[in-house]
């Protein structure tokens, strides 16, 4: 008795592979101007208005001790400062998303005063909360943005970031700012009040 009932023809066999090859080759392209052989550069990062990267519907203002809104700046005229500070309670209006949950939303703007461009892609954010100093987890929150790009001499940017911080940590407030190798962390420390 022969099984083959149970085993596909070879030429379907053969077309499948053939197939599966070329759809794996199509996705290797590369893409790039073929006749130079260079790739295309990555696309740039999309841009919202600053506003709208700043946006957080419904938050309300959080007022702070003096030493969460004192600006640091650097020898080199590089200022850091927390320009805003809100908090807003979440609805569970969509997937994964936990009614009631406080996030506190900050603010931060860099205006740099020296005469190099300030590249804003290595900026990283931490905040921390209470007697412990707990790590307030990041999250997101309507469309706010990080920072990215890079500020012209003379000029400012800001962007937003949100925290889960339960407002029982809000008596011990810590925000540290890093965003090179060359600059000491910016930190701003000090208790906020609804």
């Amino acid at each position: 008795m022969s099984d083959r009932g149970s085993r596909p023809p070879k030429r379907l066999v053969a077309t499948g592979a053939a197939l599966a090859l070329a759809l794996a080759l199509a996705g290797c392209g590369g893409g790039g101007d073929k006749s130079s052989g260079k790739p295309k550069p990555p696309p740039p990062p999309s841009t919202q208005p600053e506003s709208a990267a700043n946006a957080a519907p419904g938050a309300l203002d959080l007022k702070s001790s003096s030493g969460l809104r004192k600006p640091v700046t650097y020898n080199d005229k590089i200022t850091v400062k927390v320009g805003g500070i809100r908090y807003v309670k979440t609805k569970a209006d969509g997937p994964g998303k936990i009614a009631g949950r406080v996030l506190t939303i900050f603010t931060l703007s860099f205006t740099n005063g020296s005469a190099k461009p300030l590249d804003l892609n290595q900026v990283r954010v931490v905040a921390k909360y209470g007697p412990r100093r707990a790590e307030a987890k990041p999250t997101s929150y309507a469309n706010i943005n990080d920072f990215y790009g890079s500020v012209a001499p003379g000029a400012s940017k800001r962007a937003s970031y949100a925290f889960d911080i339960p407002t029982s940590g809000y008596k011990q407030v810590a925000l540290g700012v890093k965003f090179d190798a060359r600059h000491k962390a910016a930190l701003f420390v000090g208790a906020l009040h609804p």
